[in-house]
């Protein structure tokens, strides 16, 4: 399967940011056609990203944007992806320490190839950055939905 044949579902759900800089917001975030702009933290890891949906969807893959030779420390190495109804019963889906230094996309699909998981809320925990960074730089984030036919 090819991701970029997923819908983007992004745009159905509320999102929300531990915390942030002044002027690099969600809206950065999710303005996802710019990676120029970016989301930095402030403040105590792990940061984190939750996006509320109003009713539960289907949710194939988190993609973020990173990129390592401009925001070094800054960059993530290290994601969780956790998701439930609301964020006091938030399960772990997926843990990941990024192999390579990203560079761009990178797609997180939630479990395997050819399943989605549903739910009302996803939190994405940004707790470890490479060289010991405290806050994290994300200059993209969507969520994907299974293709068309899957659900």
């Amino acid at each position: 399967m090819t991701l970029s044949k997923l819908p983007d579902i992004s745009r159905l759900a509320f999102w929300t940011v531990s915390s942030s800089k002044q002027g690099l917001g969600v809206s950065n975030l999710t303005d996802t056609n710019n990676t120029d702009t970016y989301w930095q933290s402030d403040g105590q890891q792990p940061h984190t990203v939750t996006i509320k949906f109003p009713s539960r969807h289907h949710i194939h893959t988190v993609s973020f944007f990173a990129d390592i030779d401009k925001d070094e420390s800054y960059t993530p190495c290290k994601i969780r992806i956790l998701s439930g109804t609301t964020q006091y019963d938030l399960q772990l889906v997926k843990d990941v320490d990024l192999a390579t230094e990203p560079r761009g996309w990178v797609d997180l699909p939630l479990l395997d190839d050819s399943a989605s998981l549903m739910a009302h809320l996803v939190q994405i925990e940004f707790p470890l950055n490479y060289e010991n960074g405290r806050d994290v730089r994300v200059r993209g984030l969507r969520l994907l939905g299974p293709p068309p036919n899957d659900h």
